[in-house]
């Protein structure tokens, strides 16, 4: 009977060491809820993030990560299946396999030649599954809750334009101004070099100097570039909406345009490069928000790291 004790007693030690081994071997990280996120996870992602970019580039958009940024991404993870399923959108495994099939079927590839495809890539299959997964709820969730959080006006759309191309002569404006002059024959002194600085004090505190008292107003609405001398077209372009053009002679009179609106009209240029600039904005802003509303959701959730 001691025997028969003895030998089960062995059988049992036994059956647990290897489960004993495995536990020694990983390290918990991090916890979301009763998720547990090990070391060996974090290494898995760290070890094959080139090929997760290539898979889903929105999630994965860096190419070097540390631990604790590896734990956050399974942590994002999570958090957003978490709240997809809350508003009713489940990702089942079918609709996984009929995204994998559709994706071979694009890149011309058997399942076999997958599989050998993603062990160079130090990807196993069940690794690819779960990124497809991944990648299908992140779209569905910018689509149905970042991108109504997002609004891009075309002013935006128009100034980004703006300052990526600024140097470009075949840019135009529409401006609305406040036309600021004063005759040559009524400067003396210093009054030329302080006629800019004057009315920037004067649009502040509503104080005409006396020796500036012969000063003539003038609101020119909807004025375009054409018309203008290269001169005064030059000097407006320089000068940013809200702010005041230096002095300018025109007729022996020293003119300062305030800009009080500033549009570009929309050029060839423009019509071509609007869907990629609105683009382009909404990729820039869709990131800055999803940040945003992780950080904020991470707070509804039970999280606690291990480093």
């Amino acid at each position: 009977m001691a025997s028969m004790l003895l030998t089960f007693s062995i059988a049992i030690i036994l059956s647990i060491q290897p489960a004993i081994s495995a536990t020694l071997v990983d390290k918990i990280m991090a916890v979301i809820n009763d998720q547990v996120i090990t070391l060996s996870m974090i290494k898995r992602v760290q070890g094959n993030l080139a090929a997760r970019n290539n898979i889903s580039p929105m999630v994965y958009n860096k190419i070097k990560i540390e631990q604790k940024d590896a734990a956050d991404l399974i942590i994002q993870k999570n958090v957003i299946r978490l709240k997809l399923a809350e508003i009713g959108y489940t990702i089942t495994d079918d609709q996984v396999q009929a995204q994998i099939k559709a994706k071979e079927q694009q890149l011309g590839l058997t399942r076999a030649s997958l599989l050998q495809f993603l062990e160079s890539n130090n990807l196993t299959f069940d690794e690819y599954f779960e990124i497809m997964k991944e990648a299908i709820e992140f779209s569905i969730f910018s689509s149905r809750i970042i991108r109504t959080l997002i609004s891009i006006s075309d002013q935006e759309i128009k100034n980004t334009f703006y300052q990526n191309n600024h140097s470009n002569q075949t840019l135009a404006f529409k401006y609305n101004l406040v036309d600021f002059y004063l005759d040559k024959k009524d400067f003396s002194g210093g009054m030329l070099k302080g006629f800019q600085p004057m009315l920037k004090k004067f649009k502040t505190n509503g104080v005409l100097p006396s020796k500036y008292k012969n000063l003539t107003t003038n609101a020119i609405n909807d004025i375009t570039e054409e018309g203008l001398t290269a001169q005064l077209k030059k000097i407006l372009k320089k000068t940013p909406e809200g702010n005041f053009s230096v002095p300018v002679l025109l007729n022996n009179q020293y003119h300062v345009f305030y800009i009080k609106k500033k549009e570009l009209t929309e050029s060839e240029l423009f019509q071509e490069q609007k869907g990629l600039v609105r683009g382009k904005l909404l990729q820039e802003k869709a990131q800055q928000m999803t940040k945003i509303w992780v950080k904020r959701e991470r707070n509804k959730h039970y999280i606690k790291y291990f480093f």
